[in-house]
């Protein structure tokens, strides 16, 4: 019995990609739309999905066996629940383009051991983030789907303490200035990104509702100063993507630009101490060595001693929504916790 267990595992792990390739797939192939007004044939699909009937009715039938589709005794598909509500670009709870955007990355984790052998990312990031806008804006409406989810309960995990000045560093569409702003009265925030992120990002403020306490502008994170006498820096799921000299430029930065006693929030993915859990965790420092040149999962440790080493203190590790992820929260030297005056 043990070895049985031992070859399911195994197996298990070796197949795994084929049930994500189904998933890409079929999002790709744009099925779940397909199937968004009701039951169709597979020859119905394949022809609204512009593949051979066979092919249609392989990945339908995966898709199926994965309960991603139902089929009817008439042999027609239908979306399963999770489909109708996750996978149609219709529903207000998509996650298609994120799924696109784990497609994207498939091609460089494929190569995984080559990014272990070199030690660095097996393709430049500017060939995602600055050279291909379909990318840029399936990863940056992605990231936003995904973490939309889960924004709010991130501002609710600290007090605002009157603050009224937020400034979001690589914020990407906005969503935690969103959330931040939808949970702290009287907050207006900045994004902080590049140029057509910037784009992208007035357009998810604007359908927000908040485009007259949110603003975007154009920052190059690696050079750029953030500003001044702000109330909070925000730098979130940012820093898993660069080394530990970037991390500590990009924090003295966010230090500068904060009024005395503000506070710079740093929230993330984050390994325990023994670096073997959570398992997510592990996985995603593995991803960031393969997409980002320098990038790494740290431990909350770690990312205190940079904080520190940044300029701020009194740092915080609080939990948060998702098992893995936490927010650490560093101050400047200066006035407690009361909130400045800019705004």
């Amino acid at each position: 019995m043990a070895l049985d267990l031992a070859l399911t595992q195994v197996s298990q792990l070796a197949f795994g990609y084929w049930h994500s390739q189904v998933l890409i797939a079929a999002v790709e192939l744009s099925v779940f739309d397909a199937l968004a007004d009701g039951p169709l044939s597979a020859e119905e699909v394949a022809e609204r999905c512009a593949v051979p009937t066979d092919s249609a009715l392989r990945l339908l039938d995966a898709a199926t066996a994965l309960r991603l589709l139902t089929r009817g005794a008439d042999g027609g598909y239908s979306n399963s629940r999770t489909a109708e509500r996750l996978l149609t670009t219709g529903s207000p709870e998509s996650l298609v383009r994120w799924v696109r955007v784990m497609g994207r990355w498939y091609q460089p984790w494929g190569r995984l051991g080559q990014a272990l052998e070199q030690g660095r990312a097996v393709e430049d990031r500017n060939e995602r983030l600055t050279d291909d806008p379909a990318y840029v804006e399936d990863f940056i409406l992605g990231m936003h789907e995904y973490n939309s989810r889960t924004a709010e309960a991130v501002a609710r995990a600290l007090p605002a303490e009157d603050a009224r000045r937020l400034i979001d560093v690589g914020g990407g569409a906005g969503s935690y200035s969103i959330a931040f702003c939808r949970v702290w009265e009287g907050l207006r925030a900045e994004v902080v990104d590049l140029a057509p992120v910037v784009e992208l990002a007035g357009k998810v403020i604007g359908e927000a509702g908040l485009a007259d306490r949110i603003t975007a502008r154009t920052g190059d994170y690696y050079q750029d100063a953030f500003g001044t006498d702000a109330d909070v820096v925000l730098l979130s799921n940012v820093l898993h993507q660069e080394s530990p000299e970037n991390c500590l430029s990009i924090l003295g930065r966010s230090a500068a630009a904060l009024r005395p006693g503000g506070r710079v929030l740093v929230h993330g993915h984050f390994l325990e101490e023994s670096r073997t859990a959570p398992v997510f965790t592990t996985l995603h420092n593995l991803s960031a060595l393969a997409l980002w040149s320098g990038g790494r999962s740290y431990t909350t440790d770690e990312m205190a001693e940079l904080m520190t080493a940044a300029g701020l203190s009194d740092i915080e590790v609080l939990p948060t929504a998702e098992q893995s992820a936490r927010l650490l929260v560093g101050r400047t030297a200066g006035s407690g916790s009361a909130a400045g005056s800019a705004g």
